[in-house]
């Protein structure tokens, strides 16, 4: 029984002779469950001379009068009175261009990518994409085709419509019926003389789609109308649902026609799209019927996930599969936790143990290892490009351990995203920055950040609005001008003082994406990358948080709930919306504690399901109502095969050596504590006995000019104060600042970017005790000009190293000396080396210690307390690196711990094996550069590969000296985490006990099980 009926809108009001109304008619029986009767409700006018209904469209009537009128709608035993407001009848109701015509030939399809909206057009008749670009559209149809394609004499000989209605030859077929909405709009349009909009016309700021956000409808009544209203910036109010252009996420589920009438095909989930111009919504359509024999099986329920997970199981009676067996759970839990097999002991001692809760101490084990926070390490460098063929094997392996220290810090993820996209700095020595060295573009670091941490892939929008997402081309070069002023020297990352983002179409100055959403204009020297990052990484941002939580859930079952997991946007909705939004909510509770998704999921009965379906569950493939079959990854594997053959060592026998070494590690740093005062103090008190001595180095530009001689005689900035050194500073017309280069030093061959007709400046300090002569020497392979204490010095064109000239004697006076360096390069090759020698046979010019670096010199002589963060960095470094013993006993932690591990090292080797399992380039922040789909390579490297036929070899070392049954229970053990059958044992035993050659029958045992499914792929 009907227990009511709801009518949308509960007001009708009609502002123009054009106005049509969609009504949407809800029946609500008394189990709450709705259906829709749009289409078998009866529906009268009280008044029809003033108002007509018809195919549940509601219109003025052809009299065009104003006034008020009831509707009334019966449906079985329930009537409800719909109030409507006539108005605007005598007014002129012109067409508008953009939110009618446009629209209009959107919806037929004229401007999409296949037709008229592809970047050359068709026929010579170019539109933009979707109605991208009102102006480019107006001079196309109005100017172009020898202006045939409107006539406004005689609106029906327009091509525009001749050719759409078939009239005249078409290459795109019918698009047009006289019957369509959209023919007369643009026939009126036309007829109206094909004007553009006025300026100033209203803008749509947003549509409404009823019934929204979400629908479950149950069969046989599958069927829903839709309504789509667009709000205009004077607040007036349009039904545009026969404009609007409607698509479906999954066709074999649900379908809907031209004027938004929904159609469930088949039990499941599907998204309908709902587009106006450029601006996108989506209502999530589930569509259930009755399934014979269903009952809900008693499964336990965890925690949220299950509940969540399980509520969408019994909408669309979807029976889950059972929890699984302990071994298949420690295999599983241990890849997807540490990348690794668990340990024949561990093995022993998990399946042993029988306390309840030993599940949930196993996941909280784990999640506490370095195993763990390494190989989630591995997964987020994947992500940030941390690739030695770009960044260099040093830099690569700084960034990779940062990652990996963060990790095993369970550093909140919001914290480790703003320290990522505000870094700046020498890549040498912060690691982080080189997230930006990694991305040398601006709009690549754009792309970049919104795929990794906001799951968005907004590279369309580069050339036009996104066109299956909220998108705009102002939003892509908004978030790019957050990033636009981040600046790469050699190795060095800066933020320079100016440089605008412009949208290239428009020519619009881009305000940065900050804060909230759009910021307000920065103050001109601000790091605009912060506002970005703490918009971004706010709690109730609506990006970060959910791309997170889903990259966890991909991980642990195979496919996000998102999926693929950087592709959030309304046409690909999330299999179970709840699920993801209350995860992102626990992951904002939890501080952004990564280690606590992961343990809720672990924990989950949905995590711990069997893989075997049942009838009910067979086709389910993203509610997960089963576990999946998963691929190992090429890392996971080739782990695998080492440790199942003895070919690396045990994580409990390379923990030993570890933790030794870690002991020993201490030990050194506290002997290095101890000596650090004495240290010090002895290279200052040589430095204070020093004629003079060395300091820090500056550098800025490159700076390019049309001729070698411009580039030698013209003043970029440096020059006009040669009095003083700024250097936080701008200056020229690209804002150049001063980067310090603690890398440079004296007597040093300095080599710098090639290029031609260019110029670069050096500042550098020498401290002088005393009054001394010096003589100056230059080495450079074209010109050098060099100014000391505000005085020009040296000027050549071409600097030769032998001519005595070129040697001037300068006169150092007492404190900081300040040398400008000006290195001019007419082509090719560029480098520079510059000192000072003695005059004075008494004077003593080296630093107290050969190797050590110029600038270190100014911050050993600096208290301690006033040092800066980063040089004193340096000089830690560079006492620890002369001892040697901090590094060496790092190298053995990390060569016991995880450089045997393809899963636990930062960059893997790219060899075959790993390659033919998909590991990715790295190239770029797209997850489906990793690959899991079987190939024959696979199947090759696996049957008779190089690495698994030698490590197959040295399983005999491993297995030989036990006896058959041990060793057919150990080998089990390893490789699947559970003992063997009574069929699988007697089997092995007697393949072995017949062998004549026993090594021989083992590399056959372990061959053998090494290819099997259950080996290769997670269950």
């Amino acid at each position: 029984m009907e227990a009511a009926v709801e009518v949308y809108p509960e007001t009708v009001r009609l502002t123009s002779r054009r106005s049509r109304v969609q009504l949407v008619i809800t029946s609500r029986a008394a189990d709450g469950r709705l259906r829709d009767v749009t289409h078998r409700a009866a529906v009268s006018s009280s008044k029809p001379g003033l108002v007509s209904v018809r195919n549940g469209r509601v219109s003025p009537s052809d009299e065009g009068v104003d006034g008020q009128a009831k509707l009334k709608v019966v449906w079985q035993d329930q009537t409800v009175e719909v109030p409507v407001v006539v108005s605007g009848q005598s007014r002129p109701d012109p067409v508008r261009f953009k939110y009618e015509t446009l629209a209009a030939m959107t919806k037929q399809g004229c401007n999409a990518g296949s037709c008229h909206g592809s970047p050359d057009g068709k026929g010579g008749f170019s539109l933009s994409l979707f109605a991208f670009d009102p102006v480019h559209d107006t001079e196309s149809l109005v100017r172009g085709g020898l202006n045939r394609r409107v006539n406004v004499f005689a609106p029906l000989e327009s091509l525009m419509l001749k050719k759409p209605l078939l009239r005249v030859p078409h290459v795109g077929g019918k698009r047009l019926r006289p019957s369509d909405a959209a023919f007369e709009i643009l026939k009126r349009w036309i007829a109206e003389g094909a004007h553009p909009d006025r300026d100033g016309a209203p803008t749509c700021e947003k549509i409404v789609v009823h019934p929204g956000p979400s629908r479950v409808l149950a069969r046989p009544d599958a069927t829903q109308q839709l309504s789509v209203l667009a709000h205009f910036t004077d607040g007036t109010v349009r039904d545009v649902t026969r404009l609007a252009t409607f698509d479906t996420s999954h066709r074999d589920i649900a379908a809907i026609d031209a004027d938004g009438r929904v159609t469930g095909l088949s039990r499941g989930q599907a998204a309908i799209t709902v587009r106006f111009l450029e601006h996108l919504e989506s209502v999530y359509f589930t569509f259930v019927e009755e399934v014979e024999g269903f009952e809900w099986p008693e499964v336990p329920e965890h925690n949220f996930v299950d509940r969540l997970v399980n509520s969408r199981l019994k909408l669309l009676k979807i029976a889950p599969s059972p929890t699984c067996d302990d071994g298949v759970f420690l295999r599983r839990v241990y890849l997807d936790l540490t990348g690794l097999l668990p340990s024949p002991a561990a093995a022993r001692t998990f399946l042993a143990e029988k306390k309840p809760g030993k599940r949930a101490r196993l996941i909280d084990r784990l999640l506490a290892t370095d195993q763990f926070a390494r190989f989630q390490a591995l997964q987020l460098a994947d992500l940030l490009r941390v690739n030695p063929k770009v960044l260099g094997a040093d830099r690569a392996k700084l960034f990779a351990n940062w990652i990996a220290e963060a990790m095993i810090a369970n550093r909140p993820y919001d914290q480790l995203t703003r320290d990522l996209l505000t870094s700046t700095g020498d890549t040498r020595l912060v690691a982080e920055a080189n997230y930006f060295a990694a991305i040398p573009k601006t709009e690549d670091v754009a792309e970049a950040t919104a795929q990794v941490f906001m799951g968005s892939r907004i590279q369309c929008a580069k050339c036009h609005n996104h066109p299956f997402e909220n998108w705009t081309q102002d939003d892509y070069y908004s978030i790019g001008a957050a990033f636009h002023r981040v600046a790469r020297q050699a190795d060095r990352i800066s933020v320079v003082g100016g440089g605008e983002m412009v949208n290239p179409r428009s020519g619009k100055v881009m305000t940065p994406w900050g804060r909230n959403r759009v910021m307000p204009r920065p103050l001109a020297d601000a790091d605009r990358r912060v506002a970005f990052a703490g918009w971004l990484t706010a709690r109730g941002n609506p990006f970060f948080a959910r791309a997170a939580v889903n990259r966890i859930w991909a991980h642990l079952f195979g496919r996000g709930i998102v999926d693929p997991v950087d592709d959030f946007r309304s046409s690909n909705p999330p299999s179970n919306v709840e699920l993801l939004d209350r995860l992102a909510v626990e992951f904002e509770k939890s501080g952004f504690d990564r280690r606590q998704i992961v343990r809720v999921i672990c924990n989950s009965q949905t995590y711990q399901r069997a893989t075997a379906s049942n009838r009910f569950n067979r086709d389910d493939t993203t509610l997960c109502s089963r576990a999946p079959v998963r691929l190992l990854t090429a890392e996971q594997l080739q782990d695998a095969i080492g440790y199942v053959t003895g070919s690396v060592k045990t994580v409990e026998q390379a923990a030993a050596v570890v933790d030794e070494s870690r002991r020993e590690l201490e030990r050194v740093r506290e002997d290095l504590r101890t000596k650090r005062p004495a240290w010090e103090a002895g290279l200052v008190e040589r430095l204070k006995k020093a004629t003079w001595w060395d300091g820090s180095w500056w550098s800025a530009g490159v700076f390019t000019a049309k001729t070698p001689e411009l580039a030698h005689s013209t003043d970029f900035g440096p020059e006009t104060s040669l009095d003083r050194f700024d250097a936080s500073g701008a200056f020229g017309p690209n804002k150049i600042r001063w980067q310090p280069r603690p890398d440079w030093n004296r007597r040093q061959q300095i080599n710098l970017p090639k290029g031609a007709r260019q110029a670069m400046y050096a500042w550098h300090v020498v401290h002088a005790r005393a009054e001394t002569r010096v003589r100056m020497r230059v080495v450079a392979d074209d010109g050098m000009k060099v100014w000391h204490n505000g005085q020009l010095v040296f000027d050549f064109a071409q600097v030769l190293s032998d001519d005595k000239e070129q040697q001037p004697e300068i006169v150092l006076r007492p404190g900081p000396n300040r040398f400008l360096l000006k290195i001019v390069n007419k082509g090719g090759a560029w480098h520079f080396t510059w000192w000072l020698e003695p005059t004075q046979p008494d004077a003593i010019a080296a630093p107290p210690i050969a190797d050590l670096p110029d600038a270190l010199s100014e911050v050993l002589m600096m208290p301690a307390a006033k040092r800066a963060a980063e040089p004193a960095a340096r000089l830690n470094r560079f006492y620890r690196m002369r001892d040697g013993r901090i590094e060496k006993l790092r190298g053995r932690i990390e060569s016991g711990a995880r450089d045997q591990f393809a899963t636990q090292r930062p960059f893997p080797g790219a060899d075959a094996f790993l390659k033919a399992f998909g590991q990715p380039e790295r190239n770029t922040p797209c997850a489906c550069e990793r690959s899991s789909e079987p190939t024959l390579d696979q199947a090759l490297q696996l049957l008779n590969g190089r690495r698994v036929h030698d490590q197959v070899n040295k399983s005999v070392t491993r297995f030989s000296k036990l006896e058959d049954s041990a060793l057919v229970a150990e080998l089990y053990l390893v490789a699947f985490s559970r003992v063997p059958t009574a069929g699988e044992r007697a089997a092995a035993t007697e393949h072995l006990a017949a062998a004549t050659d026993r090594g021989a029958a083992i590399r056959d045992l372990v061959w053998a099980v090494l290819n099997t499914q259950e080996f290769i792929f997670q269950h």
